[in-house]
């Protein structure tokens, strides 16, 4: 009976809860992936964006930030 319980009550919990929220950070997290689309910047009338060095983020995507290292520059369009 005690074990039906528990059973319960953990279903409920992970419902109230979900899955982001319950589990804990990938062990991933912190290493590096793929480059990133990140900022960009207007030259000559094209529109320039940089890419940058992901790094795995706690739900185990790969982003990155302004301050991570650009991998390369690539024309995407007009300004």
């Amino acid at each position: 009976m005690t074990r039906a319980i528990t059973r319960v009550g953990d279903a409920m919990l992970a419902k109230l809860l979900g899955s982001e929220q319950a589990g804990a950070c990938v062990p991933e997290q912190g290493q590096a992936c793929t480059c990133v689309a990140s900022n960009g910047y207007c030259s000559g009338g094209s529109y320039f964006r940089y890419y940058r060095q992901g790094y795995i983020s706690c739900t185990g995507a790969c982003t990155t930030s302004t301050s991570r290292p650009i991998c390369y520059t690539k024309k995407v369009g007009v300004c």
